[in-house]
């Protein structure tokens, strides 16, 4: 019906269109964040060994840390900060041991935070990661 100019016409116009809808969509910064909790069960009085990392491109300078919280529900309570770095310098990291002071479910997560400057101060929750579990006995 239209023929190829037609249709060459409409190929540029979707052309042009994407490139629209391209210079008018936010980059998002990329960043990640790991933790990782061994063993999965501990008897009570058990050390569980807890070690994370993370960085974004949004970020100059960053601290990792670690959480934890009796249960499923509750409040996070931060067991130990990794120090602060500069980002793209190096990732930031937290490494700890965590004795396991009561039975039933432990939880995990780790937390990166952006802060104001080398020396630290004024954290902003950037990435948070996955909950893990550990089942005391």
């Amino acid at each position: 019906m239209f023929g190829r100019r037609g249709a060459r016409f409409a190929a540029v116009g979707v052309v042009g269109v994407a490139a629209a809808v391209l210079a008018v969509t936010p980059a998002f910064a990329k960043g990640s964040a790991t933790l990782r909790v061994s063993p999965g069960a501990v008897k009570l009085g058990q050390s569980v060994y807890v070690k994370g990392q993370g960085d974004s491109d949004a970020l100059q300078y960053a601290k990792f840390c670690a959480q934890e919280r009796v249960g499923t529900h509750g409040a996070w309570h931060t067991v130990k900060c990794g120090r602060v770095v500069t980002v793209g310098a190096s990732e930031a990291k937290v490494d700890v041991r965590v004795k396991a002071g009561h039975r039933g479910v432990l939880q995990f997560r780790g937390v990166l935070y952006g802060v104001d400057g080398p020396r630290g101060g004024h954290p902003r929750a950037d990435i948070t990661t996955q909950t893990k579990t550990v089942h005391v006995r």
